[in-house]
């Protein structure tokens, strides 16, 4: 993979959430895998010319091996720690929601390269499962 830089302040035009998984146990037969949004940021992506992507009607990528990369994500650095960031989500303008899954990351002066993979790319992708917005609290006054 060629070595993507740092980005200027003009490409930093996608709006991401980083996000952890989490397996959680819904009953005594039944576990739901949920992409809990940790913070919101601006990003830089990029796509890995020469490498197709194939997604079905659903919008779930196949065809493709688990380990192979096709994007490349540049976010500021220090935002969270990415060893616990598995998800990217991504909530294009124009376009469909995309899950990126992370399958490793590199520094470059003050940012950091998240190599992630498609997996989803559909109007039907669910967002984040927690809300990143400021929540009601129930306070007497």
């Amino acid at each position: 993979m060629k070595d993507p830089g740092s980005p200027k302040i003009h490409e930093l035009v996608h709006r991401v959430a980083l996000c952890s998984q989490k397996d959680v146990v819904v009953n005594s037969s039944t576990m739901e895998l949920r992409r809990t949004g940790v913070v919101w940021a601006w990003a830089r992506i990029k796509s890995h010319y020469g490498l197709p992507m194939f997604t079905g009607q659903l919008g779930y990528a196949i065809m493709d091996p688990v380990t192979k990369a096709t994007h490349a994500i540049t976010v500021r650095d220090g935002l969270v720690e990415f060893s616990d960031t598995a998800y990217v989500y991504e909530e294009p303008r124009k376009s469909q929601p995309r899950w990126y899954k992370i399958l490793g990351y590199s520094e470059v002066k003050g940012f950091t390269v998240l190599v992630a993979r498609l997996v989803e790319k559909s109007d039907y992708a669910i967002p984040p499962q927690n809300s990143l917005t400021p929540q009601q609290s129930p306070v007497t006054l």
